[in-house]
């Protein structure tokens, strides 16, 4: 599992996450080309993360991350993350293995 982007959004109410992590490489998709395969995750900041399995391009992962920086969440690195959702890790491999399971 490789975390691909992580976005913090805390503006009034709004403590959340979103971000994508990539589970494989170049897996060929319904169309018969080769994509990666990603899961984006979001939710509230120590709650239940919400998945969605896509097959993508690396630059449709950096449009859409682009797009939520664009509303408001900032750019978070491993650092910054650890202090801001300490749960963050352990949260997300939960979520991992039931996307994984689920696609």
């Amino acid at each position: 599992m490789e975390i691909v982007h992580v976005g913090w959004c805390r503006e009034g109410a709004h403590d959340k996450v979103w971000g994508v992590i990539l589970l494989s490489r170049y897996v060929p998709n319904d169309f018969g080309f080769m994509s990666n395969k990603y899961a984006t995750f979001w939710g509230r900041r120590g709650g239940k993360l919400q998945t969605k399995i896509f097959d993508g391009s690396e630059w449709g992962v950096e449009d859409m991350f682009a797009k939520k920086l664009k509303k408001g969440y900032t750019k978070i690195n491993p650092k910054e993350l650890d202090r801001v959702y300490p749960d963050f890790r352990e949260d997300l491999e939960k979520t991992a293995v039931w996307a994984i399971l689920s696609s």
